[in-house]
């Protein structure tokens, strides 16, 4: 009997062994236990990484608005049987790869109540830099990933039924243990009705897509040395058919070709040889067009800039190439113009609807009052107020505010479609746009318009476009995976390489995209408009491992040396492309224009070879910094900073006869331009009768009024530059002091104005001055 309780007590110890065994996963790098339930246990690496306390399972499920956890799970094989609730039960399929975890649904038991399967959160007590798109933590040169490995499967958190989110990314997401990554797939198998694009569209109908149903949604997990996170990333891509960007047959997150700068004008058949001369100028590789086709969703050309259609265009490709010069177009992600044949005369019936109802009467062609039988959702103004019935599309006013329900004030047969007579129990449904007014495809309907912009570029050989609007996957009522979808297709279906980017950013669009170029030029000047929103987004662009971008900027013909140069020191300092809108009339109109192509090209090629220190590029990210630059040789160029001599003019009251002025002594370092900025800052009033005593003998006075927040620019030369509260140039005005320089040595000015009654202003300038000059050169 002993002998049996012993021998019983060892096999008892042995099959628990096996089962710990069995509940461990190892591949290099990175170590998962779980138990019966599949909550993790464990997650090691270097060290064990789980928070004390944070829970974590493998999956779990979403089902009307509650989470659901394993009651059980069974290992056999390669296999995993979680068991829920419900009588539900998932099948995933692990693979261990040399360096990386794989799991995928392999089978789904009582599929219909589940709204989406949950992989993780995955917690960790790594909190030193989160990749919240990427979807890698990193810490002490130790780093764990998550990767979503097809498009229905989302990184992040899932905060709508549609799967649609704001956040730039929450594939990884900052914790108080410190990080988590997690990820998600919708059950887009069935029919649904709810509200999308972020909250924005309600009762959106949402039919069955079995390109998005749960078998088939996979995730890869990984840890590694930090420096061997972008190897495993390419590995993943590449072994698992992920998109995978190339530039040159160069993977994008490494190429320097990525974020270099382009220009974005506006050419045609008959212009482009022009623009091309300019972009070589610039010293630019890509020509973009800003806005060539006449419609979305067909993507025809317009006629008067390109009147032999997409052959033009792709003859304008043929001249570019042959000067090593790329072009790429404009146009938004799913956005369907009104004017596009899918909408007029017979709209398609793919175009995506919300809030269907059905006529409680008949309506001849003429009615402009429409009975039907509910109003919700029809009592919000959206961008076209339309609704279609039939193949006919109607706007509408409102809706009545009595019973019968009703709309009112119809415009019958909009946008060329046919006004008609329509019988009582017709189903009319509100058509989801955009404040461009453009309205959007359903997600089936969407794969022909991928199929038309896939089959131009194609055509043209046209190498680059954004993903702009990006969220007009939103449009189709898929949420991410809309978004997803619509730029991995595309891409897949190309006979090209596409250097592309984005207005969104996203997990899954991580592997496709080849630049994010976030910031736009029209909300103030050149060195204003959207300036904190750029350089903020540099740190997000750095820690999730994205070419970084500074946006789009506007040269107009007053846009001078000193501003650019501003701009390219940030772009020196944070490695960072942009783009230059602007067009070649304003090139031959700015007087600088030459010497600002020369600085472009100095600095970019400064910025390729690398020759500025860590100490260098720390200060050239400094917006209070001004730098020029100049090269020696190849390998050498000399950095010359520039300190500012701040002064201010307060708004008081003085003595009679007492002027109300301000004085600044400051030594000048070598002979050079007087250079001077005064801005009148604050709530309200004006500012005038500006008079600057220059050494104590010579007096100019500013015949300008400075309205609040307006500023004025002096370089040196005959004329001042006005710029209002954007930083929006206004006006050049003559100025006495002509070429005005400053000497070696001690210099002085006096500065006084007149302030308007109750002005809440007070008067801010600085005199820029030539500082220390450093080498910089390539290693």
């Amino acid at each position: 009997m002993k002998q049996t309780i012993i021998i019983l007590a060892l096999l008892i110890s042995t099959l628990s062994g096996i089962a710990q065994k069995t509940n461990e996963l190892s591949v290099n790098g990175l170590t998962l236990s779980f138990n019966n339930k599949l909550q993790l246990t464990s997650l090691k690496g270097n060290q064990e990484y789980l928070p004390s306390g944070a829970e974590g399972y493998l999956i779990s499920l979403r089902v009307n608005n509650d989470t659901l956890y394993p009651q059980s799970a069974t290992w056999k094989k390669n296999n995993i049987t979680a068991k829920f609730e419900q009588g539900i039960e998932i099948t995933l399929r692990y693979e261990q790869e040399k360096n990386y975890l794989k799991f995928t649904i392999a089978e789904v038991k009582n599929e219909k109540p589940i709204d989406a399967v949950l992989y993780g959160p995955f917690p960790t007590t790594i909190n030193e830099t989160i990749g919240e798109i990427v979807g890698v933590v990193r810490e002490q040169g130790y780093a764990i990933g998550m990767q979503s490995l097809n498009a229905k499967t989302t990184g992040g958190k899932l905060l709508k039924r549609d799967g649609s989110d704001e956040a730039r990314g929450t594939a990884a997401t900052e914790e108080s243990y410190g990080s988590s990554l997690q990820a998600y797939c919708i059950n887009r198998n069935k029919d649904r009705v709810h509200t999308i694009w972020n909250n924005r569209i309600p009762n959106a109908v949402i039919q069955a897509n079995p390109d998005g149903k749960l078998q088939g949604s996979a995730i890869a997990l990984f840890g590694c040395k930090e420096v061997d996170v972008l190897s495993r990333l390419e590995e993943i891509e590449l072994k698992e058919g992920l998109p995978h960007a190339t530039i040159n047959g160069v993977w994008a997150k490494v190429s320097p070709e990525a974020n270099k700068p382009y220009f974005i004008t506006s050419f045609t058949e008959s212009t482009i040889d022009e623009c091309l001369e300019y972009t070589q100028k610039l010293g630019f590789t890509t020509l973009y067009d800003g806005g060539p086709f006449s419609n979305w969703g067909h993507f025809d050309l317009h006629k008067n800039a390109f009147p032999n259609g997409w052959e033009g265009m792709k003859a304008c490709v043929e001249k570019a190439q042959a000067k090593g010069i790329r072009l790429g177009v404009h146009t938004l992600t799913n956005f369907i113009t009104t004017n596009d044949a899918y909408v007029s005369p017979i709209p398609h019936k793919g175009l995506m609807t919300y809030c269907k109802t059905v006529l409680t009467k008949p309506i001849s062609a003429t009615d402009t009052e429409i009975y039907v039988e509910n109003i919700d959702g029809y009592d919000f103004k959206d961008a076209c107020q339309a609704l279609r019935i039939g193949d006919e599309i109607i706007r509408f006013a409102g809706v009545s505010k009595d019973k019968p329900y009703r709309l009112i004030n119809c415009k019958r047969g909009q946008y060329k479609t046919k006004a008609q007579s329509h019988d009582k129990g017709a189903v009319t449904a509100r058509l989801a746009d955009h404040g461009y007014k453009t309205l959007f495809p359903t997600f089936e309907f969407q794969k022909e318009i991928i199929n038309n912009l896939a089959n131009f570029l194609n055509h043209t050989g046209v190498g680059q476009i954004d993903f702009d609007g990006h969220e007009g996957g939103w449009g189709t009522g898929e949420g991410e995976f809309g978004m997803d979808y619509f730029s991995e297709q595309l891409t897949k279906q190309l006979n090209h390489e596409l250097r592309n980017g984005s207005s969104r950013s996203n997990h899954y669009y991580w592997h496709t995209v080849s630049y994010l170029n976030w910031g736009e030029p029209w909300y103030g000047g050149f060195t204003k408009s959207q300036g904190h929103y750029r350089y903020k987004n540099q740190a997000l662009l750095k820690r999730n491992y994205i070419p970084n971008g500074l946006g789009w900027f506007l040269l107009t013909p007053t846009t001078t040396l000193q501003e650019f140069e501003y701009m390219l020191a940030r772009s020196a300092g944070y490695d960072a492309g942009y783009a230059l809108f602007s067009k070649v009339e304003n090139f031959k109109k700015n007087p600088e224009f030459d010497a600002i192509a020369h600085a472009i090209n100095i600095w970019e090629e400064a910025r390729l070879k690398k020759v500025f220190s860590e100490k260098q590029l720390k200060l050239l990210q400094d917006v209070n910094r001004d730098f020029s630059l100049e090269k020696v040789s190849d390998k050498e160029f000399k950095l010359q900073y520039y300190t500012k001599e701040k002064f201010e003019l307060l708004n008081e009251m003085v003595q009679p006869g007492q002027p109300n002025d301000v004085s600044v002594d400051f030594n000048v370092k070598s002979d050079q331009p007087f250079y001077m900025v005064i801005g009148a800052i604050g709530e309200s009033g004006s500012i005038n009768k500006i008079m600057i005593d220059f050494n104590g003998f010579d007096s100019f006075e500013i015949e300008t009024e400075l309205k609040s927040n307006w500023a004025v620019t002096y370089r040196g030369d005959d004329k001042l530059l006005v710029y209002d509260n954007k930083g929006r140039f206004k006006k050049a005005i003559e100025f006495g002091a002509k070429e005005t320089l400053l000497k070696v040595g001690a210099n002085n000015i006096r500065v006084s104005a007149e302030f308007s009654d109750g002005a809440e202003l007070k008067l801010e300038g600085y005199i820029r001055l030539k500082d220390k000059v450093e080498t910089a050169k390539a290693k």
